[in-house]
């Protein structure tokens, strides 16, 4: 079987939506379709089902689900053929930087009645709407998690952990495995996991699956461990080595997890959210930090204001799902499939 792998490409987060929609396929793609067309139209359809035809002819694939619906598709790339298909519309609208020669517009408004769905304007336009309100709410509870995540660090003492004298066999390692001193490794940014109306998703296990050396930093926030991951990737990257680097959805600022394919090497995190229970790995301490009565407190606080932060999530994805239903019955199906299989055969060439 050809690999499959799945991501998140951008993640509902405490700093609003946040896209790493340019590290999908690199610089050196072939083909970039980019899709425009309103909600239930079939992108993720479209994409789901070039993507399943590519696979059965037996090319690698990388999926990219989307936050706001985990059972749906931003894009599909396919490395080897150097060939993506990208959702390019808000919240992460994409532009076609060269257009023509690498990158492909496909509009499939080319394939809806537009008289239809301007009898029902003043519908789409008020779910829409009511949409937006519901990830306005999601979001500001996710950036108050993020705040309190930030007051529980603080409070955490930075305690000097055996374990973190362990974590040297990691940087040597990647000494031993140095490709070359004049070549600079490459970085690639991504989630693994996203913030859903579906709660936290993550695809983690299944992107570690053939993992031979997997290390899972365990503590609690602020005892230094995206810190740790950082300088990880920083010195990955000098001696050469390419990195996968997957950021936290709350606070995409700070990594999550890394990934190291030419060595087999993963450092994973342990969170509240995902504790990693379910990979086999060596736990390395960070230390459990200062314990109190009101970091309790903060703690059942977090826990809540994820809780309405997914409510919000599913609010907005239920006002999502009336609007698709309008575009839905106003779409010509039939020719749009005829118009995908003209695109496969178009991506099988190059």
């Amino acid at each position: 079987m050809p690999k499959l792998r799945h991501f998140f490409a951008g993640s509902n987060s405490g700093r609003g939506f946040y896209s790493f929609f340019q590290n999908i396929i690199g610089d050196e793609a072939q083909r970039i379709y980019l899709l425009k067309g309103g909600p239930g139209t079939g992108k993720s359809r479209f994409m789901e089902d070039l993507a399943r035809a590519v696979g059965q002819r037996g090319y690698e694939r990388e999926l990219f689900f989307c936050s706001s619906d985990s059972n749906s598709l931003d894009a599909v790339a396919f490395p080897e053929l150097g060939v993506a298909i990208i959702d390019a519309t808000k919240p992460h609208a994409l532009d076609a930087e060269w257009p023509g020669c690498r990158d492909e517009l496909i509009c499939l408004g080319n394939f809806w009645s537009g008289q239809g769905l301007r009898e029902h304007r003043e519908e789409i336009m008020t779910k829409g709407r009511e949409k937006q309100e519901y990830f306005a709410s999601a979001f500001r509870y996710f950036e108050a998690a993020r705040l309190l995540e930030e007051n529980i660090a603080a409070k955490s003492s930075k305690e000097k952990s055996q374990s973190r004298d362990f974590l040297g066999d990691i940087f040597a390692k990647l000494d031993q495995a140095r490709i070359n001193y004049n070549t600079r490794g490459q970085q690639r940014h991504l989630f693994a996991s996203a913030l859903t109306p579906e709660g936290y998703v993550s695809h983690i296990r299944t992107l570690v699956a053939t993992y031979e050396q997997i290390y899972i930093l365990t503590g609690v926030p602020g005892t230094g461990r995206s810190q740790y991951l950082e300088q990880l990737a920083s010195h990955a990257q000098r001696v050469g080595l390419d990195t996968e680097v997957f950021h936290y959805p709350l606070d995409p600022r700070k990594i999550l997890h890394i990934l190291i394919p030419k060595i087999n090497l993963a450092v994973l995190t342990s969170i509240d959210l995902d504790p990693l229970a379910y990979i086999p790995g060596i736990p390395v301490d960070f230390g459990v930090g200062s314990v109190s009565t009101s970091t309790n407190v903060d703690q059942r606080l977090l826990r809540e204001l994820f809780d309405f932060g997914f409510q919000a999530l599913r609010k907005a994805q239920q006002a999502h799902s009336q609007v698709e239903g309008y575009y839905r019955d106003q779409m010509d199906f039939q020719a749009l499939n005829t118009y995908r299989e003209q695109v496969l055969q178009e991506i099988l060439s190059l």
